[in-house]
């Protein structure tokens, strides 16, 4: 079955169940990480970091692991959800930051923790490729824009919400939702930061 694995070591509990549990999948399933890449689009070495609990992998990768081990695919997720959400995201060195759904955000602060969370989940893409995907519809994400954004320089214009939610892979039904999630944050009517728009400015 191939060599011990290190014993996993994270300050994220939930992330320590979530390598735990695809271990202990993969071992009842009988395989090895080169037999479960075979079963799965990736390789040994990606589904075996997904397992070290060194930091949170993507869900994509958790889910066909399970799949590829015969396990259950909701449960995966269930855990995947855990160890993201709990993850240690200190953006000014001081305190811990909380995802809010978007269907709850109030102000853009929440705005951004929200787009960060999705910019996450989908991996963190080079902002050549946020750009790219977004260019396919038509819209723009210059990379200086998003450099500023993700390091809470400037607020996020709705035309550039709209773009980059795309880019992320929101599906089109609702990425209104973060569109209206802007208008609320814009509501509040006291001093914020110059907006920023799509189409590069700065």
């Amino acid at each position: 079955m191939g060599r011990r694995e290190n014993l996993i070591d994270t300050p994220n509990k939930s992330l320590a169940l979530l390598a735990s549990w695809l271990r202990t999948t993969r071992r009842e399933a009988g395989i090895t990480y080169s037999q479960l890449a075979q079963r799965t689009p990736f390789s040994a070495a990606t589904l075996a970091r997904a397992a070290s609990g060194q930091s949170v992998p993507k869900l994509e990768v958790v889910v066909a692991f399970a799949e590829g081990c015969g396990g259950d695919v909701s449960t995966a997720e269930y855990f995947w959800t855990r160890a993201f959400r709990d993850r240690v995201q200190v953006s000014d060195g001081r305190r811990q930051t909380r995802t809010v759904h978007i269907s709850f955000v109030r102000d853009f602060s929440e705005l951004h923790e929200a787009m960060l969370y999705l910019y996450r989940r989908e991996g963190a893409p080079s902002y050549r490729e946020l750009d790219s995907r977004a260019r396919s519809r038509g819209e723009r994400i210059p990379r200086s824009t998003l450099g500023r954004f993700l390091n809470r320089a400037n607020v996020p214009s709705r035309g550039f919400v709209i773009a980059f939610s795309r880019a992320c892979g929101v599906p089109d039904g609702e990425v209104e939702m973060w569109g209206q999630a802007w208008d609320r944050a814009k509501l509040p009517r006291r001093a914020r930061p110059r907006i920023i728009g799509v189409d590069g400015g700065g």
